[in-house]
């Protein structure tokens, strides 16, 4: 049988991926899968009653997304990240799509990796795994060990998925257009805007591996972060070997509560901090860090991050990334002109925006205690000078 959205043990990923070629089903599916459903929540009344059509809806929205291929499974999985455009309910069903997609056979992946490396799998590795140990939109994940016996993780891309995006693409701005004009409650025009060029981007694994060994080198002295390392040797634009790296997922709250040495805490100071090291000193960063792309181990006090999937990366200048210490500064000291002059040296404001009225917006913001965090942290103790915070900020980045 063919997956058909959230249920387990009924997925066909080889007879999936044989129809995903009549793509031609697009507008409809747009029409059946998010329109249609999405008005009927909008004009729903009774909040209960339109919390379920959402939920509906969302279901629903899973079901075609898998049903039209990669593309769309991936457009999923970027509103899924955008609670701040999309109605939560849709949100929760829509995150199955991180990593829960139909795997296709071990049959298929042996053959796309002869293809890709030139040689018999049973030349290629001591073990091979034909059951993966997670599919996403692009591709899948096997275990398998070399012949040295090191144990790696390979993932293996979809067949023809360049094809299936030369076919896919161009009809992205005519649905968003759809859906805009239905004013279902997804700002799509917006979340789609850069779609294209990141989803092209992604597909080329060597891009893939070279941001990865950027990343493992700048962590490498860091204890409680671990991103795998690559094996050049079986890399190459659709495939991707990294060592072998398993974790528990880290949404996987119930599991990592009981899990011996693991402080969930901790694991949130050392997120954010993994993150303000790329944005502040290392200039590159994880623009796709969603729960699939993340996990722990306990190979670290607390709990050590695992960071998979640099598919997606963005890199900052040295400006911005001083842009980005500054906004951090200017937040903790309640300073709206501060912060406006920060967003205008990240390059976040317009030419000819009217920074007064955006000043204006900062500082009723900071007075309504939409920062309330810092706020109360500037309560509880002396506001040391500004100079000598800032000098704290930007020995961090030394």
């Amino acid at each position: 049988m063919v997956y058909l959205g959230r249920k387990e043990g009924i997925q066909d990923g080889d007879a999936m991926q044989d129809i995903w070629g009549a793509r031609q089903w697009a507008d409809s599916a747009c029409t059946r899968g998010f329109i249609v459903p999405a008005l009927r929540q909008k004009l729903a009344r009774d909040p209960k009653k339109k919390s379920e059509l959402a939920r509906a809806a969302g279901r629903r929205a899973v079901t075609e997304l898998v049903r039209l291929g990669p593309s769309y499974v991936k457009i999923g999985q970027i509103i899924s990240s955008r609670p701040d455009k999309v109605p939560e309910e849709y949100i929760e069903e829509l995150k199955c799509l991180q990593d829960n997609v139909p795997a296709f056979s071990g049959r298929r992946a042996r053959a796309i990796l002869e293809a890709e490396l030139k040689k018999p799998v049973s030349e290629l590795f001591k073990e091979f795994d034909d059951v993966p140990l997670a599919a996403a939109s692009l591709g899948q994940v096997h275990r398998a060990v070399l012949p040295d016996g090191r144990e790696v993780a390979i993932k293996v891309q979809r067949d023809k998925l360049k094809e299936m995006y030369d076919l896919d693409l161009p009809q992205f701005d005519k649905i968003t257009d759809m859906m805009d004009r239905f004013k279902i409650g997804v700002d799509a025009k917006t979340m789609f805007k850069d779609a294209k060029v990141i989803l092209y981007r992604e597909i080329d694994y060597t891009s893939e591996a070279e941001n990865t060994r950027r990343l493992a080198k700048a962590f490498e002295n860091e204890p409680w972060v671990k991103i795998p390392n690559i094996i050049d040797d079986y890399t190459t634009e659709k495939i991707l070997t990294m060592e072998y790296v398993p974790g528990i997922k880290i949404d996987n709250l119930e599991k990592l509560d009981a899990t011996e040495g693991i402080d969930r805490k901790l694991l949130g100071e050392n997120l954010a901090k993994a993150y303000l090291l790329q944005f502040c000193k290392y200039g590159v960063f994880n623009a796709d860090p969603h729960p699939g792309n993340l996990a722990v181990d306990t190979k670290s006090k607390g709990g050590r991050l695992i960071i998979y999937d640099f598919g997606q990366v963005s890199y900052l200048t040295e400006s911005q990334c001083d842009g980005v210490l500054q906004v951090i500064q200017s937040i903790v000291d309640l300073d709206a002109k501060a912060c406006v002059k920060a967003f205008d040296k990240l390059g976040a404001i317009k030419p000819g925006a009217d920074t007064t009225a955006l000043t204006a917006k900062i500082a009723e913001n900071f007075r309504l205690g939409k920062v309330w965090i810092a706020s109360r942290e500037q309560e509880r103790k002396p506001t040391p000078s500004r100079r000598s915070r800032t000098g704290r900020s930007r020995t961090a980045r030394s």
